[in-house]
């Protein structure tokens, strides 16, 4: 079995059911079959061998799946991109997973300018026959519609997703097949999806939450509802219109929509089942999407080691009419998943109770980080588990309960920040002496960055820090307001107390992260 078969196995129920609609673009299983095949020879074509990296950067597009499925059918490895990174970091990203090829929309080809590899444009007329750049669909119709069945199985890689690093620089997680195929079918079973669902998914496909939903639908046969740049009127318009059964969506999301007064007049009969995550959600809240989409709810826990397959707390456990003191929990492992609390320095097991790292173990977990042995060593225990970094408990029935964060990760709207890495940009600012960047509460997206900043020469605009770091890191990274300190809280041995920064901001909140 390889991930790819899962995907043809999918098509193969019905080849001429609707795979992609929403955007005003709606294409067969049959279509997806017959583009991925082109873009699989068409990879070919350029020199990608067995295992070698192909990027690719893109708003959420069918063109996304044409070639992740086209690169599984060659044996290559995709590695999706954040469209909101810079010129410079996406240079970064390229170089470090070797890319052989890179596939962009039209919008974003212009922070390729630089590199000297393969460049396929999606929409671009202006590609020149023979250059280094070159038309998608011209690309794709000069290849033969032929499954050349190169498929990577069992422990070979087919993705490289690229996530924030703890010391300045993302990190490479590698994906393999047989991690992926698990992946799928574990969570898959937990939902009601089939041949005849129709999924929303408005969170971009290179991250792994809505590259997975979207594979779950498309390995059962299902269809996938994709948004492009998704707000909240289109997804409500897209609930409805396109007769949603199923979507994922970010607590902020739904606090906006369940506020729509469009939406308490809309028809969401069809919608089935709801996932969150990112962040638990109130009971106000949960009142609010119950009486709104009338639909199961379901919140999930993970990372991107983890393909986001890690612990749900399910529908039962938000009846309003039932128990609700697992609320605040991060729900129970998903069946062949292992959570344990351990002692952040010691490593043993803890009591029920006791807050300590929270660790997993199973199909799901990475194998480790791209060309980094010295990362993946320090992100397992000696047993297998990895460390996810979160401080939690776990209570007599199994529930996880996030109480904090060992690492500085910030997640905002459900993107990855670590501060390492914004400092690092920012300690460049001419008139920065030290930086340190902390999460905060944020309504709209859970946690945001902000920075306290020590002047180099006694003045430095914070306006202007905000600016420099726009200029340099994709938006989401950069802090929303800049602080200046005299001096940064620190230990007797130097290190900065990043916790003494963050404890007003979160104060009478329930847990110190979003």
């Amino acid at each position: 079995m390889s991930l790819a078969q899962l995907i043809r196995d999918g098509a193969a129920i019905d080849p001429m059911a609707t795979a992609f609609s929403g955007d005003g673009r709606h294409i067969s299983f049959a279509d997806l079959t017959s583009a991925s095949n082109r873009a699989a020879n068409a990879l070919i074509a350029l020199g990608v061998d067995r295992g070698d990296r192909v990027g690719f950067i893109d708003r959420n597009g069918t063109e996304f799946w044409e070639m992740y499925l086209g690169a599984l059918k060659a044996g290559a490895v995709l590695v999706p991109l954040n469209f909101r990174l810079s010129a410079e970091e996406l240079a970064w990203s390229l170089d470090d997973a070797g890319a052989k090829v890179v596939v962009a929309g039209a919008p974003f080809a212009p922070l390729l300018s630089t590199t000297d590899r393969p460049v396929v444009v999606i929409n671009d007329g202006d590609a020149e026959p023979g250059a280094r750049r070159f038309d998608y669909a011209a690309w794709l119709s000069a290849s033969a519609d032929v499954d050349p069945r190169l498929d990577a199985t069992g422990a070979e890689y087919v993705q490289l997703i690229y996530s924030s690093g703890t010391t300045g620089r993302p990190k490479g997680v590698l994906v393999s097949s047989e991690q992926q195929e698990w992946s799928v079918a574990a969570f898959g079973s937990c939902f009601d999806i089939d041949r005849y669902s129709a999924s929303l998914v408005p969170i971009p496909y290179y991250h792994v939450a809505g590259g997975g939903w979207a594979l779950i639908t498309l390995t059962k046969g299902g269809r996938v509802i994709q948004s492009r740049e998704p707000t909240a009127a289109s997804m409500l318009h897209q609930l409805v219109s396109e007769r949603a059964t199923h979507t994922a969506m970010v607590p902020a999301v739904m606090q906006v929509l369940t506020l729509s007064p469009a939406a308490r007049d809309a028809d969401f009969s069809a919608l089935r089942q709801l996932v969150y995550g990112a962040s638990p959600i109130t009971e106000g809240l949960l009142k609010a999407s119950i009486e709104t989409f009338g639909c199961e709810l379901f919140q999930s826990y993970g990372l991107s080691e983890t393909m986001g397959v890690t612990s749900l707390l399910g529908p039962q456990q938000q009846r309003l009419d039932g128990d609700l003191s697992k609320l605040r929990s991060a729900g129970r492992a998903v069946p062949g998943v292992e959570i344990q609390i351990r002692d952040a320095g010691a490593g043993q097991a803890l009591p029920t109770g006791a807050t300590g790292e929270i660790v997993v173990r199973g199909p799901s977990v990475t194998p480790g980080y791209w060309h980094n042995a010295a990362a993946t060593a320090e992100a397992f225990t000696a047993d297998g588990f990895f460390r996810t970094g979160d401080l939690g408990s776990m209570d007599a029935d199994g529930f996880v309960y996030i109480r904090d964060r060992i690492k500085d990760l910030i997640i905002t709207g459900g993107e990855n920040v670590y501060p390492a890495e914004v400092e690092s940009v920012l300690s460049t600012h001419p008139d920065i002496a030290e930086i340190a960047v902390v999460g905060v509460p944020s309504a709209a997206w859970g946690e945001a960055p902000i920075a306290f900043v020590v002047a180099r020469d006694g003045h430095v605009d914070p306006s202007e820090v905000i600016a420099y770091a726009r200029e340099r890191m994709a938006h989401f990274k950069c802090p929303q307001e800049v602080h200046v300190v005299t001096a940064l809280p620190r230990n007797p041995s130097g290190k900065i107390l990043k916790r003494d920064l963050r404890a007003p901001f979160w104060e009478n909140q329930s847990r110190a992260v979003g």
